[in-house]
């Protein structure tokens, strides 16, 4: 049973991905390579390969969103915080845990400027800071 709810789990992921990747594409051709239009689209799929273990092909994909966001709108929008915090997810999945707690540390204080501290984006950051405590299971820390 759990082996047919994993692969049913994957192939909704796969679609997810094939979906995001197409819809990226689109937006790439319509925009650009470096438009602001790309980023919510490369934060899900950053989101998506963190999701599925994917944390190297996260980083890849958020690192340019983080580029594009800082040069389109800069590091004190919302979005910013958002890619921070899953560029911190990501380097927390690879164990790298110091790495992980700058990224998120910088997320908070982007969002702490803009939210009220009950925030559901401030109090996911800090469950997220909580966790660097200790590595993701089955990582090695470095």
């Amino acid at each position: 049973v759990l082996s047919d709810l994993s692969s049913g789990i994957n192939a909704e992921y796969g679609g997810a991905k094939s979906k995001l990747t197409t819809a990226l594409q689109m937006k790439q051709k319509r925009y650009g390579e470096d438009h602001i239009n790309l980023v919510p689209t490369l934060m899900n799929l950053g989101d998506l390969f963190n999701l599925t273990k994917q944390p190297n092909k996260a980083r890849e994909v958020l690192s340019r969103a983080l580029k594009i966001c800082e040069k389109k709108i800069g590091m004190k929008h919302p979005d910013a915080a958002k890619i921070l915090r899953l560029l911190g997810n990501s380097f927390y999945l690879m164990g790298e845990l110091s790495t992980s707690e700058k990224l998120l540390n910088r997320s908070l204080d982007i969002l702490e400027q803009i939210y009220d501290t009950d925030h559901p984006f401030i109090l996911a950051t800090r469950a997220d800071l909580g966790s660097c405590t200790r590595p993701a299971p089955g990582t090695r820390v470095f």
